[in-house]
């Protein structure tokens, strides 16, 4: 049945309104009315030309589907990444031999040498110089030591053997005139001061018999086994400081002690000074450190690991080497030392850090590896084949009291259960107690 048009509904409401002259109460009342029931019929219209679903079309609400892992064990592994600056394994100093003043520089930092190769030579006048005062020095000793092997015989001793013999010599004629002046004396012909010079002259041979004696004994002290042991000791003395001066002289070429690269030498860390310049005209002393020629047939990575990780380390353990400077596959290496004390030179307000150093052999195949490249070391800190891992977001408040929700196998409910961390891996995080295999766990 068609339904009656709008305009056609009005016509019996006009003519029911009450006409001009109603009272105003009558009045209002037929408006309110009036427009109750255009919208009751602007509301049919809007229905009419709304859309239309069958019993069937009408479309519900579905809920959303919780998302679950089940725990099952797998093999897990933490690792550490170290930055850290590529270097020799080895590397030998180069010293100059005396002191001196440099006369030419043959090779430069940086620079490929081979064992034997000339880098640096010496002015060689001053130390020209202290070899011949060590060969004085040695030649005084030698004759010394030889005058002593025959002091039986050396001139000292004849003197003094021969001083022995004229006092005594003398001794004996004074002797023999105090006799025939005692027959004298006791015959009246000479008088008693005359004999008693004589007899005085006789004490005074004596004394002079005993002096030369004490003379000729301390003489032959002189030859005995100390002075012979101390002309010795001197002796290689004065042998040992001329070899050391000859070979410091015979070193004013100074060459590579070994195959390498030529670089700085090592910065001392009293002063914490880089070295000098050597250049021709420098004057350096024995024993400073020129350069460093660095030993290349093995390379070490050293870099720095926290306080919270150094003792998850362990020096042998293997390292895989990467870099962006020479890139490719990782290179394997090992660790060869972990310091054992925290390094205090980088300071401020940093966490303690520790020295880490792996060793790895150069590899043609990774490039051109060069000293003083950067390189990252990754190094296992933890594992375990048989780990329940989840992923970070099940777990809530991790830092203070983790739980995870897990569904109840004969409810079906979700239930909060307390688990205990572990290390945080790729996969996730691992979880040490509170899960177990086959637990099925609602993620939020």
């Amino acid at each position: 049945m068609a339904e009656p048009a709008p305009e056609a509904a009005l016509l019996p409401i006009a003519d029911r309104l009450p006409k001009i002259g109603a009272p105003p109460r009558v009045r209002r009342a037929a408006a309110l009315a009036c427009a109750a029931t255009v919208g009751l019929l602007a509301g049919l219209a809007w229905l009419r030309g709304a859309p239309r679903f069958g019993p069937g079309e009408r479309k519900a609400v579905q809920p959303v589907a919780e998302r679950t892992i089940t725990v099952a064990p797998v093999a897990a592994a933490a690792f550490v990444t170290l930055a850290g600056t590529v270097g020799a394994e080895k590397t030998v100093p180069v010293v100059a031999p005396f002191d001196g003043v440099i006369r030419e520089v043959r090779a430069q930092i940086g620079d490929v040498v081979q064992a034997g190769d000339p880098l640096v030579v010496m002015d060689d006048g001053e130390i020209a110089t202290r070899v011949r005062e060590a060969q004085a020095a040695f030649l005084k000793s030698s004759i010394a030591v030889d005058l002593l092997d025959r002091w039986a015989d050396s001139p000292e001793v004849i003197r003094a053997k021969r001083a022995l013999e004229s006092a005594e010599t003398s001794l004996a004629l004074a002797e023999r005139q105090v006799t025939e002046t005692k027959r004298l004396f006791d015959r009246g012909i000479v008088s008693r001061n005359e004999y008693d010079g004589v007899v005085q002259q006789r004490d005074t041979q004596r004394k002079a018999v005993a002096s030369a004696g004490m003379d000729l004994q301390t003489t032959l002290a002189h030859g005995d086994a100390n002075s012979r042991r101390l002309a010795e000791l001197d002796l290689q003395n004065t042998r040992s400081r001329l070899t050391d001066v000859m070979a410091q002289a015979d070193g004013k070429v100074v060459c590579a002690p070994i195959g390498g690269i030529l670089s700085h030498p090592p910065v001392s860390r009293q002063t914490n000074q880089p070295a000098a310049e050597i250049t021709s005209g420098v004057r350096v002393s024995r024993g400073q450190a020129l350069f460093a020629v660095a030993d290349t047939a093995t390379l070490v990575v050293t870099g720095h690991v926290d306080e919270v990780d150094v003792n998850r380390i362990r020096i042998g353990q293997p390292v895989a080497i990467t870099s962006d400077a020479f890139p490719g596959e990782p290179i394997p290496g090992r660790l060869i030392g972990i310091s054992a004390e925290a390094d205090t030179a980088r300071g401020g307000s940093r966490a303690p850090s520790f020295e880490v150093r792996a060793a790895f052999p150069r590899d043609a195949g990774h490039g051109q590896i060069r000293l003083g490249m950067s390189a990252r070391m990754r190094i296992e800190i933890a594992s375990n084949p048989q780990a329940l891992v989840v992923p970070i977001e099940a777990v809530r408040d991790p830092t203070t009291n983790p739980v995870v929700r897990v569904r109840d196998p004969a409810t079906g409910e979700a239930r909060l259960r307390q688990v205990r961390l572990g290390v945080t891996q790729q996969q996730g995080i691992e979880i040490l107690s509170g899960l177990r295999d086959g637990d099925v766990v609602i993620l939020p």
